[in-house]
């Protein structure tokens, strides 16, 4: 009839229609998410600028009263202390009091950074959950995160009035980081996924202590107590591989098989499980390593200044490794395509891990100066955040399995503050 053509317009105006209402909360939540993270991120920088600008304004509360108290009256209080030495006593000691506080207060905020470092480190992975649909290649959605982090290092020199200069140590450091993603997607597959997660994280955890404690001068300060730092060492794996196989061990203590590990290879791939786990070593090796190259640049150009530099480094190497991966693993022709949402939360995942990457800058440069082999430890024990995510946002570990986790995350806290007492540069 004459009126099908109508109806058929219409039908499909309202599929379409229903179509949109269907995608419009999967935009609106990727950007609000995209948003958090940006606000996130802005907040970081924010809080890093006010700890940075207030603890090297470089004048003691005191010094606009001296500097505004006649001569005299100082002449006056010498010549009172040499004839009291009580007097000097006295104030020496109020002297050392005000260093001593200052000293804790500097202390307090380095870790209170190192913590904020993990645990962004340990979020960043989650936005590649809010996307809706079919999940982007991993090797992809690094490449993008590998943008977010370039775009947000571009920040860093406003944010904190820093000089914009090149450093070849930066750009190395964000390659190493590129590689250490890079490893982590091929030791998943082989290893599978709790294998490969504990292996790289305990390893991680050794190859930055050993830099700290073990390595060249310009990385590594004195060893408070070895054997307190042993224990912490083990404290920290132990808690690690607990909340990494918290799942397995919650299903072992009730009568089950243990299995935990859902996407461990077939039998008769032991050759690809070796080549999983030496993958896991390799980003534990990289991911200890990421800011080693930043303690060889000179002192000027060191810190946050080298942070655009490493963002560079990463925005190279990432596209270098995705362009490889696609054309010559992959062999597909054309560009890699990806919806506009998973686009967001690549970038929103790279911004989230640079913000992470910012705080441990900062807790390793003066003032606060925390050592390489406390610090970055510390940024490694990210799987306790991770596992947060896990329980409460994607319900992935429930029942007796949380009780587990809270008992490896207990041990990992033991450990940090082990290390903390007789860790690398703990003596200081």
């Amino acid at each position: 009839s004459a009126t099908a053509p109508v109806l058929q317009r219409r039908s499909a105006m309202a599929s379409h229609a229903i179509r949109m209402r269907q995608r419009r909360p999967r935009w609106l939540k990727t950007l609000g998410v995209s948003t958090l993270a940006g606000l996130t991120v802005a907040g970081c920088l924010d809080f890093g600028c006010h700890m940075w600008t207030t603890f090297t304004a470089g004048a003691s509360p005191c010094s606009h009263l001296q500097a505004r108290t006649p001569r005299s009256a100082l002449c006056l209080a010498g010549a009172s202390e040499a004839q009291n030495p009580r007097l000097r006593l006295g104030r020496e000691s109020r002297g050392r009091t005000r260093v001593t506080r200052a000293a804790g207060g500097e202390q307090t905020a380095a870790f209170a950074l190192a913590a904020l470092s993990s645990f962004f480190n340990g979020s960043f992975p989650a936005c590649s959950r809010f996307p809706k649909g079919p999940a982007l290649d991993p090797v992809l959605f690094n490449g993008l995160v590998c943008v977010g982090v370039f775009l947000s290092s571009l920040l860093v020199p406003y944010a904190f009035s820093v000089p914009v200069l090149f450093t070849p140590g930066g750009a190395i450091g964000g390659a190493l980081f590129v590689f250490a993603a890079l490893f982590s997607f091929i030791a998943i597959p082989r290893a599978g996924l709790a294998t490969a997660q504990a292996v790289w994280s305990c390893s991680a955890i050794l190859v930055s202590f050993a830099w700290g404690a073990f390595g060249p001068a310009e990385v590594a300060a004195p060893v408070a107590d070895l054997s307190g730092s042993a224990a912490a060492l083990a404290l920290l794996i132990a808690g690690a591989l607990v909340i990494v196989n918290c799942d397995a061990i919650a299903s072992r203590l009730a009568g089950g098989d243990g299995a935990g590990d859902t996407t461990a290879p077939e039998d008769g791939a032991g050759s690809d499980r070796a080549a999983g786990i030496a993958s896991a070593l390799a980003v534990g090796l990289f991911g200890g390593s990421v800011l080693v190259p930043f303690k060889f640049i000179p002192p000027e150009a060191a810190g946050l200044t080298a942070v655009p530099s490493f963002g560079l480094g990463a925005l190279v190497a990432g596209v270098l490794v995705t362009g490889a991966y696609w054309k010559l693993v992959k062999k597909e022709e054309g560009l890699p395509e990806a919806e506009g949402d998973q686009v967001l939360a690549g970038l929103a995942s790279g911004c989230l891990w640079n913000a992470g990457n910012v705080c441990s800058i900062i807790a390793q440069s003066p003032p606060f100066s925390l050592p390489y082999g406390i610090a970055y430890p510390i940024l490694q024990c990210a799987l306790f955040f991770g596992g947060l995510w896990g329980i409460y946002a994607f319900k992935e570990i429930q029942g007796a399995a949380v009780n587990a986790f809270w008992v490896g995350a207990t041990t990992l806290a033991g450990g940090i503050v082990l290390l903390s007492l007789y860790g690398p540069g703990a003596a200081a």
